[in-house]
């Protein structure tokens, strides 16, 4: 009788592990960005980032936070629309997918390539919140030097997103710009 109460224990145990785990998880949320340029359009100046714009932000390249992670490409769903994109002549600017909780003050910076002067290539922000719908705000950022386009004035060129779009989950969203655009994807 003893050894059948310590099974059952155990059993009793691990249901409550495994659904300490499923509470756990229903709370991640898992979100991935594609940032491309709009095939042959013109360059459509817009305001450059502040150079403390991640300032409020977790950066998901070297964040600590166990909450928020980077997810291996491998398990990135938007892989097949990334090709038809680049079958179409348009160009990535990035890609990165991570799994986050569902949190309205967090900010969520992505960045690629190396910064000069605190500006990168390309640099974002992502923040999914929650009133009466899920909604996602994004603001990126294309910046190139202003000698690589033959402009004169300024010497960074910068292209903007800036969005703010009420979305549903396991959907994929369009955002659009002028010269740029944006696939979203938030699933559970």
């Amino acid at each position: 009788m003893k050894h059948l109460c310590k099974k059952i224990g155990l059993v009793l145990l691990a249901s409550l592990a495994s659904t300490l785990a499923l509470a756990q998880s229903a709370d991640e949320y898992l979100v991935e960005v594609v940032f491309f340029g709009q095939p042959s359009a013109p360059l459509v100046a817009g305001t450059p980032p502040d150079l403390d714009w991640a300032e409020n932000a977790v950066k998901l390249d070297d964040t600590t936070r166990s909450d928020v992670r980077a997810i291996d490409p491998t398990r990135y769903q938007l892989d097949q629309d990334v090709r038809k994109l680049e079958q179409k002549g348009y160009q990535i600017y990035l890609h990165q997918a991570w799994s986050q909780p569902l949190d309205n003050n967090l900010d969520l910076a992505l960045s690629k390539g190396q910064a000069d002067n605190g500006i990168y290539p390309v640099q974002g922000l992502v923040n999914l919140s929650q009133d009466k719908l899920m909604e996602v705000a994004v603001s990126f950022w294309r910046n190139r030097n202003a000698n690589d386009v033959q402009m004169s004035g300024a010497s960074v060129i910068s292209e903007n997103l800036h969005q703010r779009r009420a979305l549903r989950l396991n959907e994929t969203h369009y955002l659009d710009h002028q010269s740029l655009g944006m696939l979203v994807r938030v699933s559970r």
